[in-house]
């Protein structure tokens, strides 16, 4: 935006974000900062969270208001949990239904992974015959520079037959049997018919615990994951979800006879697996059971956000732009002269010839109501121009955001239009479910913090650092192109340390950014105005009243500081 020479009067305010040595700060894990009947939240839980957030995302939880929101989540997660405690969740029929194929897959990575630990090995002739028959793979290296290339290769393979041996050796050791004519005659289409052969076994074994009837089958189908009740078309289908089913089993049979209970790594996990579906259970009871879906409120909820289900009114315009104001006045007097004859070939003969907007023959389409132009971005004057537009009249000339003047015709005027109830009730009632279970959620999320007397106390978790401080890291910030969170480090400063100095720096560097980086020409000016009006006169002002007839355009402003320079 800034032409060098006229950047001279405020290159001076970067001087003040001079890198300087941080010192850390560091909250005690044991300090308190949400406390409620059953229990309380500390420093080191929300630490604890964060570092098993992935890595990516941390960031976002690391700043004070992240780690506030962070609170917020963990405060609403234990009175939920709570509650799921007082309504005796963990013991109503199907909740270890729903969670036992989560559990002995814990149980089963777990076994896998001690037993590749103890048996993966490979000896010199595998690789060997591996580096021969592969020898284009490795082109010019030798089988010792290849080696652990060739180890890594085999390796999936290897696993791949060790699991299958030691499946084979424990279907054996437990006397497993799958019986595949039970499974043929299983009607999957009536689940229920199947109860009269209730009491036959479709799998057998000498470990009573590992043997299943039609009737257990049947009990546990609706537990079955949905994307896998959908894939199960056929009774062949059946089969390879059975087969896999008994494959987990025996595994998390061998690894419990191993006493993997007792493993540390699995008890916390299990425990997370119970903990997250007795969360789950609780919001369902709480939230979206209480939540009637009948045809009538669905269609109620239809006629009430009945802008959601629209599409959206939008404006077709033909535009003339042109370098001067005198031009376009002109020009518009011809356009005028030619519409009246209907002449559209000599409007589009003008437009080719003589307008700044030629593409599509100065046509902009879709013009929605929301203040925004196509091809030239936020303007309201344009866009409230175009809203108010008659068919056939020209509108008056006037100059756009772009400083090009301009004038227009209505083309086309396209009403919003509603879909139909019955087309879209299932998107509906999704959308129904979404908002409502939203309030309904936040609404018990309150009754539950009074019922359990919660209090907490985010202050505690804010580390202030110096002005030094914050300005060192929003430069280190601006390095990176990290421009908001340069401006959120500013802010700090402004909300704390409040001196008619730091603050008053603050202000102009935030201005400054959006001005030069963000190009947020609204936002900048609203800064650097306020910083006018609410500080002192200082030594920015100057600064600030060049910045803001940059933004608004003053061109003679330019003028004055390049021939003061001479």
């Amino acid at each position: 935006m800034f032409r060098k020479k006229n950047l001279k009067i405020i290159t001076f305010a970067l001087i003040f974000l001079i890198p300087l040595i941080i010192i850390s700060k560091e909250i005690p894990r044991e300090t308190v900062i949400a406390e409620f009947e059953g229990g309380k939240i500390t420093m080191g839980d929300i630490e604890d969270r964060i570092s098993k957030i992935p890595p990516m995302y941390q960031s976002r939880y690391t700043s004070n208001e992240g780690k506030k929101n962070l609170l917020d989540m963990i405060c609403t997660e234990e009175l939920f949990f709570l509650e799921a405690v007082a309504l005796n969740v963990e013991h109503e029929d199907g909740f270890y239904s729903r969670i036992e194929n989560q559990i002995k897959s814990v149980y089963f990575g777990e076994y896998k992974k001690e037993l590749f630990k103890e048996g993966i090995s490979f000896t010199a002739d595998e690789k060997k015959t591996y580096y021969t028959e592969n020898s284009d793979m490795f082109k010019d290296r030798t089988y010792e520079e290849s080696e652990v290339d060739i180890e890594r290769r085999l390796r999936p393979e290897k696993e791949k037959h060790l699991m299958e041996d030691k499946k084979n050796e424990l279907i054996k050791s437990y006397n497993v049997e799958i019986v595949y004519s039970v499974l043929d005659s299983f009607n999957l289409s009536n689940i229920d018919s199947n109860r009269v052969n209730a009491e036959k076994k479709y799998v057998v074994s000498s470990k009573p615990e590992m043997e299943k009837t039609i009737g257990d089958l049947i009990d546990s189908y609706e537990f079955i994951p949905q994307n896998n009740k959908i894939a199960l078309k056929t009774n062949e289908d059946l089969k390879k979800y059975i087969e896999n089913k008994v494959e987990l089993d025996i595994f998390y049979y061998a690894a419990s006879e191993k006493g993997y209970e007792e493993n540390e790594y699995v008890k916390e996990i299990v425990e997370q697996i119970k903990r997250n579906m007795m969360l789950r259970t609780t919001y369902n009871k709480l939230v979206v059971e209480t939540i009637g879906y009948s045809d009538e409120n669905i269609e109620a909820y239809y006629h009430e956000n009945i802008d959601q289900f629209s599409s959206k009114a939008y404006r077709k315009i033909q535009v003339f732009g042109f370098d001067s104001q005198a031009t376009a006045k002109k020009k518009r007097k011809l356009v005028k002269k030619y519409i009246k004859k209907n002449d559209e070939e000599a409007i589009s003969k003008l437009i080719e010839e003589n307008s700044v907007y030629t593409a599509k023959n100065g046509e902009l389409d879709h013009i929605y109501k929301n203040g925004i132009v196509p091809g030239i971005g936020k303007d309201e004057v344009y866009s409230n121009m175009i809203w108010e537009a008659e068919f056939g009249k020209l509108s008056k000339v006037f100059k756009n955001s772009k400083d090009v003047f301009v004038f227009f015709r209505l083309l086309e005027d396209h009403e919003a239009k509603a879909t139909p109830f019955v087309e879209i009730k299932d998107r509906i009632k999704s959308q129904m479910q979404k908002n409502l279970s939203k309030e309904k959620f936040e609404a018990v999320s309150a009754e539950l913090e009074t019922k359990y007397n919660l209090e907490k106390f985010p202050e505690k978790m804010i580390v202030k650092l110096t002005a030094e401080e914050y300005f060192n890291k929003a430069e280190e910030a601006q390095k990176k192109k990290r421009f908001n969170d340069a401006i959120y480090y500013y802010d700090e400063i402004i909300k704390y340390h409040v001196n008619n100095s730091d603050d008053y720096k603050a202000f102009f560097m935030k201005g400054f950014l959006y001005a030069e980086e963000l190009k947020d020409k609204e936002k900048a000016l609203e800064i650097f105005n306020e910083l006018i009006d609410k500080f002192p006169e200082g030594d920015l002002h100057e600064s600030a009243r060049f910045m803001i007839s940059e933004l608004e355009g003053k061109s003679d402003m330019i003028e004055n500081f390049e021939s003061s320079d001479q």
